[in-house]
């Protein structure tokens, strides 16, 4: 196990509004990855000048309510009174392609029976959807002078961890611990930097149902210096990973961005103590 070295700086995105920008988009692609993954590619000559800058911004997608139109949010969050109830998750661009004004986006359309799975499991050309946003969970400078990296995730955050990975510098140390469902389940990671990749197989537990990833993350072994830290999925394990992080490795809470993408029935709300 090493021992951190000096902190690394942090110097926290300059805030912005949420949402940039709103509009309704068609499907262009659909293109399944793993059995329990799509890809879906989004246009709207609009979306040519989404104002993306970080790797894995999130982008919130609206769903009409039983097949209406969609009705957009205006003046910050707020929707027209009167209207129907819009169905609303957040996501993350997977990536932008501002020359064909498309956006894509990555869905498990397994374990997840809610409205956007099933929609992303049955979603063909043509269909119709409402955004807003992005924001962004990650920040290239957020840590400088950062020896290494470290990410982790379950399937809804490997998407963004994908991203992330893309972007590091080549002369980046990083490692990758991620969780899934089975060996089927695996994609490939592309980096210019020196990434380590380890799959956390569940092989028959549920998500959420194990602290699998958590131990992988107890036992990894992590490069000496200064480290920086992003990390996604079930609430109650990634509250496992940073505490682990924070009171047994010595990382500094400002060097971690670990988020609960989702929540298991059995976990407790997360109280950031």
């Amino acid at each position: 196990m090493s021992t951190p070295a000096a902190t690394p700086s942090r110097r926290r995105p300059p805030a912005r509004p949420f949402p940039l920008r709103t509009g309704v988009a068609e499907v262009r692609t659909v293109t399944t990855l793993t059995p329990r993954m799509v890809r879906i590619a989004f246009h709207t000559p609009s979306l040519a000048d989404f104002p993306v800058e970080q790797p894995g911004e999130i982008v919130t997608l609206i769903w009409p309510h039983d097949g209406a139109d969609v009705i957009l949010p205006a003046d910050g969050w707020r929707f027209p009174p009167g209207g129907e109830q819009q169905h609303a998750r957040n996501y993350t661009v997977r990536r932008h392609d501002p020359a064909a004004a498309l956006l894509e986006v990555d869905f498990v359309t397994h374990g997840d029976h809610g409205v956007a799975a099933r929609w992303a499991a049955a979603a063909r050309p043509g269909d119709r959807l409402g955004y807003a946003g992005p924001r962004f969970h990650w920040h290239h400078e957020h840590a400088d002078g950062a020896a290494w990296t470290l990410l982790v995730a379950d399937e809804t955050g490997l998407p963004a961890l994908a991203a992330i990975a893309e972007s590091l510098p080549a002369f980046q140390r990083a490692i990758a611990l991620v969780e899934v469902a089975d060996a089927s389940e695996r994609q490939p990671l592309h980096s210019s930097c020196r990434l380590d990749v380890h799959w956390v197989h569940r092989d028959g537990a549920g998500p959420g149902e194990s602290l699998a990833l958590a131990d992988a993350v107890r036992a990894v072994a992590l490069p000496d210096g200064g480290g920086r830290v992003w990390g996604a999925g079930e609430s109650g394990v990634m509250r496992a990973v940073r505490d682990h992080l924070r009171d047994e490795r010595g990382i500094a809470r400002e060097q971690m961005s670990v988020l609960g993408y989702w929540k298991h029935d059995t976990t407790k709300d997360w109280i950031d103590e």
